[in-house]
C-alpha cells in the first residue's frame, strides 16, 4: 500500500478513532476522519493536525471518507454498527478492507462494561456478515487503550492481535507496525474476533484494580 494513499478511520472524532488518527498521522500517513457530521469530522482533523503537527489529516462525511480508501477502520459504538455498515456497503470500494476496532459492551446501551454478544458471534464477524464477501473484514485494536495511542510522547506498550483472511491481515498489520511500540500478531481467521473482542472487558477491570487508563497486553515467546 502505497503511504500516499489515505486511511479513513470512521468514528475518528474521539476515543480510539481520534488516537489512531494521531499515531497514523505522526508517523507520515494521510487520514480521512469520518463522522456523522461534516463539521466534527473536519474540526477533529484539525485537532489532530495541530497536536502532531503536520497537515496530513482531512475530515469528512462517513460515507466519502469511506468511498475513497482501500482501508477502513471502524471506530464506531456498536450501538451503530450495523446502520453504518449498511449505509456503507454500496460506497465502499470492491475489494476494500474494513477493520473492525469494535467491542459490543453493555455500557452502549446504559448497562454496565460486560460484553454483549452478538448473534454472529462477534462485532466482527457481524460487519463482515452486513457488508458482504466482496469486503474483507479484519478485526484489530479491539482491546488498545486509547490513552497509550494518544500519548505520542511515548511508545505503545502492547501487542496487537489481528484476525481475518491472512493477505487482508498482512496489509493492516503493516499500517500498525507504523506504530511505535506496537508488535502486531497475526491469529488466524475472523472467528478468534470473539475472543480478542472480549479481552476489552478484562483490561477494563485491571485498569480500574490498579488505577491505570492504558493496560496492554504482551505475548511471550514468540
Amino acid at each position: 500500500m502505497s503511504p500516499e494513499q489515505p486511511i479513513a478511520i470512521l468514528g475518528g472524532t474521539a476515543g480510539l478513532g481520534r488516537a489512531l488518527a494521531m499515531r497514523l498521522v505522526a508517523a507520515g500517513r494521510r487520514v480521512v476522519i469520518g463522522s456523522r457530521v461534516k463539521e466534527r469530522a473536519e474540526k477533529a482533523a484539525g485537532d489532530v493536525n495541530k497536536l502532531v503537527g503536520v497537515e496530513l489529516a482531512s475530515g469528512d462525511l462517513n460515507e466519502s471518507a469511506a468511498s475513497v480508501c482501500d482501508i477502513v477502520f471502524f471506530a464506531v459504538p456498536f450501538a451503530g454498527l450495523y446502520q453504518l455498515a449498511k449505509a456503507l456497503k454500496k460506497v465502499l470500494k470492491s475489494g476494500a478492507i474494513a477493520v473492525s476496532c469494535v467491542v459490543p459492551l453493555e455500557s452502549d446501551v446504559g448497562g454496565t462494561p460486560e460484553y454483549l454478544e452478538p448473534s454472529n458471534g462477534s462485532a466482527a464477524e457481524a460487519l463482515q456478515a452486513t457488508l458482504g464477501n466482496e469486503i474483507k473484514v479484519v478485526s484489530a485494536l479491539t482491546y488498545v487503550s486509547a490513552h497509550a495511542l494518544e500519548d505520542l510522547s511515548n511508545p505503545v506498550d502492547c501487542d496487537i492481535v489481528v484476525c481475518g483472511e491472512r493477505e487482508a491481515s498482512q496489509r493492516v498489520m503493516e499500517i500498525l507496525s507504523l506504530i511505535s511500540g506496537v508488535r502486531p500478531l497475526y491469529v488466524g481467521g475472523l472467528k478468534y474476533s470473539r475472543i480478542t473482542e472480549r479481552l476489552t472487558v478484562l483490561l477494563i477491570g485491571l485498569n480500574r484494580q490498579y488505577n491505570s487508563d492504558r493496560a496492554g497486553i504482551r505475548f511471550t515467546y514468540i
